[in-house]
């Protein structure tokens, strides 16, 4: 297969999603994958969302697989069969799909279907203010301001599991906030108050900007 990013997607009983890989000159895989997990008769709903690392030799894919699901963080490696047709998992086979049609974007964007990468591009040109916490201390409020049509990053390195509490006050109203996860799952767009459980371990962006004019405020994050 040659280098470039494949994306698969499973629609059956228990379960629909989708995983994008991206292969490079070297044959390293890496890549992700959100799927939803249904059974009527059991009554029993959830998710879990994967961040993939691997090798591949010709259709063999020897890759660690890290699973966020409820909270709880597992790690496994596994051994995948992958072809430009198909993704043989150890317990499920999924189909090859186009990574722009919608049964596969809807699996990587939030309810009103903007790509992450969307919202981070309007923070492209910045390194962002790592977000620390004083000793003994699981929070911390910052106080910025921000010109009209610029946003402020900040990065928060979190553990898959934990609540992280954003609250965001400003003075005229007019400040909103989106957060991306580690793999790039836009969590939350133009908000001002979310407790979200974390999907994953790593670094979490945090971007706020203006709704109207300049904005002047206070964000309160803590994490559980």
């Amino acid at each position: 297969m040659p280098p470039g990013t494949y994306c698969y997607t499973i629609a059956d009983a228990n379960q629909t999603g989708a995983m994008r890989l991206t292969l490079d000159e070297t044959a390293q895989v890496l890549g992700d994958s959100s799927i939803a997990i249904h059974n009527a008769e059991a009554d029993y709903y959830s998710s879990y969302t994967q961040t993939i690392v691997g090798q591949l030799s010709g259709n063999t894919a020897e890759v660690d697989v890290t699973t966020w699901i409820e909270g709880d963080r597992q790690t496994g490696s596994e051994t995948w069969t992958v072809t430009a047709e198909t993704l043989m998992l150890p317990n499920d086979t999924l189909a090859a799909a186009d990574c722009s049609d919608s049964a596969v974007v809807s699996q990587f964007v939030d309810e009103g279907a903007l790509e992450a990468d969307a919202v981070l591009d309007s923070v492209a040109d910045q390194t962002g203010e790592r977000v620390q916490f004083a000793p003994g201390t699981s929070g911390t409020t910052l106080e910025n301001a921000v010109i009209r049509g610029e946003r402020d990053l900040y990065l928060l390195g979190a553990q898959g599991g934990q609540l992280m509490t954003l609250d965001l006050y400003a003075l005229e109203d007019n400040a909103v906030f989106d957060l991306v996860s580690p793999s790039g799952l836009l969590l939350a767009q133009e908000s001002t108050f979310e407790a979200i459980a974390l999907p994953e371990t790593g670094d979490y962006q945090i971007i706020v900007g203006g709704t109207r004019g300049n904005a002047t405020y206070s964000l309160d994050v803590a994490i559980e």
